[in-house]
């Protein structure tokens, strides 16, 4: 596995907590918060966010109503599928490879939150998970804002010009982006016919800008620069924070995109247990145009809907 002595940082957000309007960018907390994010995605990718001021009643909610609907019957569930060009509803188990190099489908179930067409046919009823809608909705909010404000952090980071650049080209979450909202749930290994190198989740980087994910109990490994994997520690009340391809080509590599990936924990205490996450995946503006901030062209200009469309293409 990977380096006992490699963890992943742990970045106190106060500086620029959701209770605060604006931060005092004078301030050392303030630069102390920028320079920790950008180390942090510069060297190994990910961060843990504390002290951010999330709602924990929101993610515990979160928690229950997507337990209550992944419980469901499988004939209710698959009433509601996702669609493929609007990335809204049900995935259910082995639909998904994200390590397309596997032979087998990835043993999880999803529901995508997509606000920009979330029609009402494509939620269960109150009657079949009561309040399932209106908490995924209530949900969005928060991660909204402090997804924004991860990407100005960064932006002062990088030393924009505009610090305010990645910001800008989110602008549209609710009408015109693939930002979505996605819970997740890993079934009990006892419930499932397991394949040969079939794992919870494969081996990828995410697609957009930023990650936001919950996580209820460990089990995220994520590749280190020296080519091996290690477990995520999991952070009390601490939300992992990590970039996609389309972030790092923007930043001409500076930020790194890093595989990360989710095993079967087949040991006799965790093999009888469920598993849950909750993923909010920030995405450019569909009519955004991708181009490298440092203005060196590494790589050519990419509309934000055609990068992900090809993105999605591969996974299904």
């Amino acid at each position: 596995m990977g380096d006992a002595a490699e963890s992943i940082p742990v970045v106190d957000f106060s500086a620029y907590r959701l209770s605060l309007d604006k931060p005092d960018q004078s301030s050392d907390a303030f630069q102390k918060l920028v320079d920790s994010v950008h180390q942090a995605l510069t060297s190994i990718g990910f961060f843990y966010v504390v002290n951010a001021d999330f709602p924990l009643e929101k993610v515990e909610r979160m928690w229950q109503v997507s337990k209550d609907f992944f419980h469901l019957p499988a004939d209710i569930k698959n009433k509601y599928p996702r669609n493929p060009k609007e990335n809204h509803g049900y995935v259910h188990m082995e639909r998904e490879k994200l390590n397309p190099d596997r032979p087998h489908g990835d043993l999880k179930e999803v529901f995508n939150y997509h606000p920009m067409t979330a029609e009402d046919s494509n939620w269960p009823t109150e009657a079949e998970c009561p309040n399932f809608r209106s908490v995924l909705e209530d949900f969005w909010n928060p991660c909204l804002v402090l997804h924004h404000r991860i990407l100005e952090v960064m932006g002062h980071g990088l030393q924009l010009e505009d610090p305010q650049l990645f910001v800008k080209h989110h602008a549209k979450a609710f009408e015109n982006s693939g930002t979505t909202l996605r819970t997740l749930y890993y079934p009990a290994l006892q419930d499932v016919t397991v394949k040969e190198e079939q794992v919870r989740c494969g081996e990828h980087c995410d697609y957009g800008g930023i990650t936001l994910l919950f996580q209820e109990t460990p089990g995220l490994e994520v590749r280190t620069r020296k080519g091996n994997y290690m477990k995520a520690q999991l952070v009390e009340d601490g939300i992992l924070v990590n970039i996609g391809d389309l972030m790092q080509r923007w930043t001409a590599d500076k930020y790194l995109a890093v595989k990360h990936r989710v095993l079967l924990d087949t040991t006799s205490d965790a093999s009888v247990k469920s598993r849950q996450s909750i993923a909010f995946f920030g995405h450019p503006d569909y009519d955004a145009l991708i181009e490298c901030t440092d203005g060196s062209n590494k790589y050519p200009p990419v509309n934000s809907l055609d990068y992900i469309n090809m993105r999605f293409g591969l996974t299904y």
